[in-house]
């Protein structure tokens, strides 16, 4: 039953980055593949080693999934799908945008919430790669415009990207006391 805590993550990570490589082009298996794959590497240092009370936690995460939300709102508000098009090299549409972020990506989160709660595996892991995802992937906004422009100017999603970083954080410091915590025990 281990190998599968193991394998049904690392599946979903190729699955993943195979997805946003279509909606995204290249950057999104850099930003979003990478974030998964930085939370598969925590996950097994924390969840897939100790299983701590994820009730400590489950707020963090899902006040983390409501000001994603609220970020994905900005992005969409002010065209960051152009913003991904220049990063990618290649065109990525509003619809493909508002589809991944807006749609899949909640519903996957969610999700995760309820795996969160019932102490599953899979749970475990949606917790590491989403407080990854918020506390690293996230900040890239802030190097897309020197990326893009050799200098700090205002690009979509610049604005609300903090935003998750204040819950996710606290929810991986948590993360990490409980597993210290367990680890210290055993």
């Amino acid at each position: 039953m281990k190998n599968l805590d193991i394998i049904i993550p690392g599946v979903f990570i190729i699955l993943l980055s195979l997805c946003t490589y279509i909606f995204f082009g290249k950057i999104g298996p850099l930003v979003i593949g990478g974030a998964s794959a930085g939370g598969f590497l925590l996950y097994l240092k924390t969840g897939y080693k100790y299983r701590f009370d994820t009730s400590k936690v489950i707020i963090a995460y899902l006040l983390t999934v409501i000001f994603f939300i609220v970020h994905v709102y900005e992005e969409y508000i002010f065209g960051f799908e152009s913003v991904a098009s220049e990063l990618s090299g290649q065109e990525v549409s509003q619809q493909g945008l508002l589809t991944f972020a807006a749609f899949f990506a909640p519903v996957m989160w969610i999700t995760g919430a309820i795996f969160i709660i019932k102490q599953w595996a899979l749970g475990y892991y949606f917790l590491a790669f989403f407080f990854v995802a918020m506390t690293i992937a996230e900040l890239t906004h802030f190097i897309f415009p020197f990326i893009l422009y050799g200098e700090w100017r205002y690009t979509a999603g610049v604005a609300t990207a903090a935003l998750p970083l204040i819950p996710a954080w606290y929810g991986l410091i948590v993360t990490l006391k409980e597993t210290k915590r367990l680890r210290d025990e055993s």
